[in-house]
């Protein structure tokens, strides 16, 4: 009896230490975003931050956009969305949220004005099925 309490004990507290996750995307995004942004991608590009709204099941990722790309008329919104959907259909790290249908934003913002949004989109599971 006494082990069957014990083992009853240990199930019970297993299955409550579980993250959900919407936890676990909230928290991983808060903790990549104060440990690694703003984060240099390449010699136009740094991500700022790392959001998720559980609301709407989204990942929000802020850029800044700087030299030559940091120009609206340099931004082909075709050709970039084509190739964030690419992205987030190959990239293994976010299978767990891809299984459970989750949404993908991408805002990238100037430089030099950041309150000018250069582009913007949402990736949906429809996009990346």
């Amino acid at each position: 009896m006494k082990k069957l309490f014990f083992l009853s004990l240990i199930l019970i507290l297993c299955v409550a230490c579980q993250e959900s996750l919407e936890d676990r995307c909230t928290r991983e995004c808060k903790e990549y975003t104060t440990k690694k942004c703003p984060a240099p991608i390449d010699e136009f590009t740094t991500l700022d931050s790392l959001t998720f709204e559980p609301s709407t099941h989204t990942l929000c990722y802020f850029y800044t956009m700087k030299g030559a790309a940091d120009n609206p008329a340099n931004i082909n919104a075709t050709t970039a969305r084509e190739a964030l959907v690419e992205q987030v259909k190959n990239a293994t790290s976010l299978k767990a949220y891809k299984d459970e249908g989750y949404n993908f934003r991408y805002a990238y913002h100037s430089q030099s004005d950041p309150s000018l949004l250069l582009f913007s989109t949402l990736i949906t599971e429809k996009d990346y099925r």
